[in-house]
Order: C-alpha cells, then sequence, then structure tokens
C-alpha cells in the first residue's frame, strides 16, 4: 500500500472515531434530557393558544354587537351611509366573527412578524425529532404531542395578526366614515377602546409566553453542551432559511435561502468609514458629528410624527384619541391584577389581654390603576409579657377592604372587619357568635416603592374604627398599620 492510500485511510479512521465520539457524546447528553420539558412546552403552548384565541372571539362579539347598533344608527340617519359601510362585499365585525369560529382566514397572505422565542422553541423540536433515535423510547410520545401543539400554535398566531390587522382597517373605516354622521358617537368610543386593549392584551400574552420556565433553561443548558446542536440552530432557525446561516457561507439552490453575494460585511464599512473621515481633514470627524446630531434631530422629528400617526416607540399602541380614561388592567391577565400584601399591628398588653402580635395576609384585585379591593385573615399570636413570655391563640379575623388613590401615593383606604378576640385553643372554640365582634375603618394610606426580590413596596396606615366604642373590651379608636406588597 502507498503512503497516500496509507494517509488517506488514516484519515478515514480518525474521521470515523471522532463520528463515533460525538454519538456517544450526543447520547450521554441527551440521556440526561428532562421529560419535563416536553410537558411544560405543551402546557405553555396550549395556555398561549387559548389565551389569543379566546381574546379574539371575545373581542369580535363585543365589536360586532357595537357595529351592529351603529349600522342602526346610521340607517337612520344616512341610509348611503350605512350601505356603504355594510355593503355585500364589505367584511364586517359580525362577518369576521362568524369566519373565525369556523377557523377561515379573514386576511389572507398576511404573516405574523419574527419572534425569536418561537423560532427557538422550533428549532429545538426540530433538532429533538432529528436526534430522536438516540432518545428515550419513553420521549417519542411527548416529542409528538409537543410538535403537534406547536404547529398549531403557530397557524393560530398566523390567524390572531391577521386578525389583530382586520380590525385595525375595520376600525379606521368605521371612524372616518361613522363619525362623519354620528360624531365621537358612545359606541364608536368602545370600538376604538376596545380595540386597543386587544392589541395590548396580545402583547402582555406573549411577553408572558416569551418568558422562558425552569424546564425549559436547564434542557437548553444541556443542548448546548452538544456542538452539533448549536450549528443546527444557526443553520435551521427561521433568519438562516431567509438570509442563509451566519458566517458568510451562502445556502444551497432550493434551500429557501437567499444569497448574500455581494454584501458588504461590518467589518469593510466600518473601514470605508475611516478611510472617508482620514480623507477629509482635521476637521471631518467635527463635521461627522455635527451631521450625526442633524440626523439624530430628525430621526426625533420622525419619532413624534410617528407617535402622531398611531405609533408607539416602545412597540406597543398609542392610546386612541377621545376615549376617556383607559383601564390598563383589562390587558392583564387574571393573576397579574391580583396584590399580595403583609401587615402588622403590634398591641400592648394590659390587664385583660397580653401583648399581642396582630399579623395580617390579604390578597387584592385591581380594579383599575386607582383602586384595589380584596379580602384578608387576621392572626393575634398573644406574646405574654416581657418578664414571661408565652405564646398563645389571641385571635382570629376576617377583613374586607378598598383602597382608593387619591394623588401620588396617598390612599383613602377603608374595610369591615369581623375578629374574634377571645383566646382559643382549637377551631370548634370559634363556632361561639358572641365572640366575634365588628370594625368599620376609614382612614389613609401611603404606599412605599420598595426594591427587593421578595417585597415590591411598604405601606403605612392610619385608620379610624367606627365601632370601637361597640367592642368588649374597648378598644383603640386609631389603628396604626405596617404592611407590605409582596
Amino acid at each position: 500500500m502507498s503512503l497516500k492510500k496509507l494517509g488517506m485511510l488514516l484519515l478515514l479512521i480518525t474521521a470515523f472515531c471522532s463520528s463515533i465520539a460525538q454519538t456517544d457524546s450526543a447520547l450521554q447528553t441527551l440521556e440526561k434530557f428532562p421529560k419535563k420539558y416536553f410537558d411544560v412546552t405543551e402546557k405553555k403552548v396550549n395556555q398561549y393558544t387559548e389565551r389569543i384565541t379566546g381574546k379574539t372571539e371575545k373581542t369580535l362579539t363585543k365589536l360586532s354587537r357595537w357595529e351592529n347598533k351603529i349600522k342602526t344608527l346610521l340607517q337612520k340617519v344616512n341610509s348611503e351611509a350605512a350601505d356603504r359601510l355594510f355593503a355585500p362585499g364589505q367584511m364586517s365585525f359580525s362577518q369576521a366573527l362568524e369566519e373565525y369560529r369556523k377557523g377561515q382566514t379573514v386576511v389572507a397572505g398576511y404573516k405574523a412578524g419574527y419572534d425569536k422565542y418561537r423560532d427557538d422553541l422550533t428549532t429545538q423540536l426540530k433538532y429533538l425529532e432529528e436526534k430522536k433515535e438516540l432518545l428515550d423510547k419513553r420521549y417519542m410520545e411527548p416529542l409528538k404531542k409537543s410538535k403537534a401543539v406547536i404547529s398549531k400554535m403557530e397557524a393560530d398566531v398566523q390567524q390572531t395578526e391577521a386578525m389583530k390587522q382586520f380590525i385595525k382597517e375595520r376600525k379606521k373605516q368605521l371612524l372616518e366614515e361613522a363619525m362623519k354622521h354620528l360624531g365621537n358617537n358612545k359606541y364608536l368610543q368602545k370600538i376604538n377602546k376596545e380595540s386597543f386593549y386587544y392589541t395590548e392584551t396580545l402583547r402582555n400574552y406573549k411577553e408572558i409566553f416569551n418568558d422562558s420556565k425552569k424546564a425549559e433553561e436547564t434542557a437548553l443548558t444541556i443542548l448546548n453542551k452538544i456542538p452539533a446542536f448549536q450549528k443546527f440552530m444557526r443553520e435551521n432557525g427561521m433568519l438562516a432559511s431567509l438570509f442563509g446561516p451566519p458566517g458568510g457561507s451562502v445556502p444551497p439552490s432550493g434551500g429557501g435561502g437567499g444569497s448574500l453575494a455581494g454584501l458588504q460585511t461590518r467589518a469593510s464599512v466600518n473601514s470605508l468609514i475611516q478611510n472617508r473621515i482620514s480623507a477629509g481633514g482635521p476637521n471631518a470627524m467635527q463635521t461627522v458629528q455635527q451631521n450625526l446630531q442633524q440626523a439624530q434631530a430628525e430621526l426625533s422629528k420622525l419619532k413624534d410624527q410617528i407617535l402622531k400617526a398611531g405609533g408607539n416607540s416602545a412597540g406597543g399602541e398609542t392610546p386612541p384619541p377621545g376615549v376617556g380614561v383607559l383601564n390598563m388592567q383589562k390587558t392583564k391577565t387574571f393573576l397579574q391584577r391580583l396584590e399580595y400584601g403583609m401587615n402588622f399591628q403590634p398591641e400592648k398588653n394590659n390587664n385583660i389581654i397580653p401583648g399581642a402580635l396582630n399579623v395580617g395576609l390579604s390578597v387584592g384585585y385591581k380594579l383599575n390603576g386607582k383602586s384595589v379591593v380584596g379580602l384578608g385573615l387576621n392572626y393575634k399570636l398573644g406574646v405574654g409579657r416581657i418578664e414571661k413570655i408565652r405564646f398563645s391563640h389571641q385571635g382570629i379575623g376576617l377583613r374586607t377592604f378598598m383602597d382608593w388613590k387619591i394623588k401620588k401615593q396617598f390612599f383613602v383606604s377603608g374595610g369591615y372587619e369581623l375578629n374574634h378576640l377571645a383566646s382559643f385553643k382549637n377551631i370548634a372554640a370559634l363556632q361561639d357568635a358572641d365572640a366575634w365582634q365588628q370594625s368599620a375603618l376609614l382612614g389613609i394610606s401611603k404606599k412605599i416603592v420598595m426594591k427587593s426580590k421578595f417585597i415590591k413596596g411598604g405601606k403605612l396606615q392610619l385608620l379610624y374604627d367606627f365601632l370601637w366604642k361597640e367592642q368588649v373590651p374597648v378598644s383603640k379608636q386609631w389603628v396604626v398599620r405596617v404592611g407590605y406588597n409582596l
């Protein structure tokens, strides 16, 4: 055997051994892959899909109801305008709702924007599908189900984005035509406001969905240890299919990517800029800085024009004019509108009641940006005297409360409470109705913003008890509480 053939044989053997080593490494890594990843992914995708489809149907139901009111009013005022807006070939909210429930597309050819999180999630499952022979057999069914729910999600996202575009266009038609004859009608205001809530709610749902869970982070950490996975992600993502893989390589013909031949690299552009500045003389840099300042000023003007036209530089929608006060809590989920709290109220001992610490837990629901209503539970822990510390159950109570913002961080606070002021040793002792006393509180609260991982803010309260004289023994008329929002 010649030396050339021997060298080629050694190269083949080395490549074969390297391939086996990489396969063994990938196998060992994938054996640690958490099965919980598929469960979390499936649950998360299903929840996101249910949220956006449910919100879309509810929004269309409201819009169609108000649109029909406008149609009735227009037919009385100007039948020609009504005929134009509700012509047979004109898509209305009612027709859109009917087609949406049937799963039909309202706006054909509309594509949802690129989303990196969805792209990465889809590409990860593509990789696992390609390497499924390395996975445990118990992963096959969860992998199949995860792929199915993601495929459905993509279709629903496309449909929802198309519907969002339709709602925006239909709203514009109604406002431009109907407002000429009906003025700033209350139903037009409702449509304008609801379309804004719809867009902002979808944006909020998307942010929640894009928040990685612990199981996803663990799975990604495991996969990133495989060099082939990182290469697969670079070459098989959505951006790679559009522009080709990074590194300057051109995707093969028919691969769906566009050729990058002829495009300048960042380094070549930087070099060109430096050469131009050097050739401009000693004052060239100063001239460039002046031009950049002028360009920034022009960009600011353009941004202002975009905001006036209905855009938003932060990525969201600009609140529509002429609709009154907006309640942004309507764009949040139920859990996002909950506010958890804890407060402490120390009590001095007297001849009848030993010293105690009143601890309260509460959960409030944000009605809007100014008011919160909620329920609470308080427990009174007896601590005895300084000379003799003794813990005991000295009371328990139920609370209702409401906070109404008056200025900055000051609130009017009120509530009704039932308190069991007698000591007890078991639950049965709480059944005595005579041991329960009432309190009707009203006062001022001051909230303090705090930057902590677990505590979002503090709360100081000064409350007056209107029923203090009716309590036995007579309690204090003024109640001071220190609380925290969790």
